[in-house]
């Protein structure tokens, strides 16, 4: 029945009374978090700082330990899951963890059954990024987990994957439809990675990377026309063979 009673708590709309809720559940819940609807089962430890804010309609299933801190974004639509078979050897297996303004976008999948951390002022996505802790060793016939790290303000780019092992260097991204894998950046060298597996291929520069406390992205705009052209409406002749 208590189950049952918190499922339908993390359900309600964001509130201070769902705040206050969660808390008499027992969990680590700061009073200005705003939490939309969410789908949360069999999650051991949860800790939600100042000013997180987790959108609608995400799924955290079976994670041992769910550590968001203060300003950590969550947004919608994000699977987040971990096998708690794992957390029968190792307790802090199934761990998710975003540091100050870490942000995960929308549509990802996070396999959480070893450990992923989300430094201080990264970001994951974008959207459809796969961060998958587990690997087969057919070799020893076993599942093996391990982690999976992002840097401080560093980018993983809209359908990256980060495999087990994976670390992404501080200030750094990893563009869109990258591999990364343990062997990637052995070094821990700054910079852009890309391709499938991806390599490095250059440094990164900017207010974000150097980590300017005051940056922010606060205008858009449309660098390409817009709309239907001209060109889009003409109506060629089909070529007779």
């Amino acid at each position: 029945m208590l189950r049952l009673l918190q499922l339908i708590c993390w359900l309600l709309p964001p509130s201070a009374l769902k705040n206050k809720l969660l808390s008499r559940f027992g969990h680590d819940v700061d009073p200005s978090a705003s939490i939309g609807p969410t789908v949360l089962l069999n999650v051991s430890r949860i800790k939600i700082g100042a000013h997180v804010r987790i959108s609608l309609f995400n799924v955290f299933r079976d994670l041992g330990n769910l550590h968001l801190e203060d300003f950590a974004i969550i947004e919608s639509w994000n699977w987040i899951s971990a096998h708690p078979l794992f957390q029968q050897s190792d307790k802090d297996a199934g761990t998710l963890f975003l540091g100050n303004h870490a942000k995960i976008g929308s549509r990802n999948y996070l396999d959480c059954s070893g450990t992923i951390i989300v430094r201080e002022h990264a970001r994951v996505g974008g959207n459809r990024c796969l961060l998958q802790t587990h690997q087969a060793d057919q070799e020893s016939s076993r599942v093996n987990v391990g982690r999976i790290t992002i840097g401080h303000h560093s980018v993983v780019g809209s359908c990256a994957v980060l495999l087990k092992g994976a670390f992404l260097p501080d200030q750094s991204m990893l563009a869109a439809n990258s591999t990364m894998t343990h062997r990637t950046a052995k070094e821990g060298k700054r910079g852009l990675y890309a391709g499938s597996p991806a390599a490095w291929k250059r440094d990164t520069g900017g207010a974000y990377f150097e980590g300017d406390a005051a940056y922010n992205i606060t205008d858009t705009v449309a660098d390409e026309p817009m709309g239907v052209l001209p060109e889009d409406l003409l109506i060629h002749t089909p070529i007779d063979s």
